[in-house]
């Protein structure tokens, strides 16, 4: 098997294996919860030069609200405008604005600590691969 092809099949299994911890964690933290929120998180790689290059996730636009603790009464401050679940524009209430995070919704982050904790994995597969390419590359500044 071609070393780039390890390295795709790599980055697959990372995105796969964070894709599955983070429907555990959604699962985990909204029993209450149903619906496309714990079957809608999705992951997907796309090719450059036939190498994985990006890694993708989608999830129902609501999870974002979870993540931030905001919903109805519960608004953020900064723009006041959001997108509705028709993808039309909305503007926050006022009585809402700031309330993002407090009372009964909670801030429950799912996404970024998930992530991030495997950072380090995905880290080290891109270095497997392309950490010769790289010192290749450096020692191409030496006088020779």
């Amino acid at each position: 098997m071609a070393r780039v092809d390890i390295y795709n099949r790599e980055v697959s299994n990372w995105a796969r294996d964070t894709r599955l911890k983070l429907k555990k964690e959604f699962i985990q933290l909204t029993a209450v919860y149903s619906g496309q929120g714990k079957e809608g998180v999705n992951v997907k790689t796309a090719k450059y030069a036939g190498e994985a290059s990006k890694i993708s996730f989608a999830f129902p636009y609501y999870l974002v609200f979870v993540h931030k603790g905001a919903g109805r009464g519960y608004g953020g401050s900064i723009s006041k405008q959001f997108t509705n679940s028709s993808g039309g524009k909305s503007k926050t209430s006022a009585t809402s604005s700031g309330k993002m995070g407090t009372g009964k919704r909670v801030a429950k982050p799912w996404f970024n600590p998930i992530v991030e904790n495997q950072f380090p994995d995905l880290a080290n597969i891109i270095v497997d691969y392309h950490g010769d390419k790289v010192i290749a590359r450096i020692q191409k500044i030496l006088i020779r």
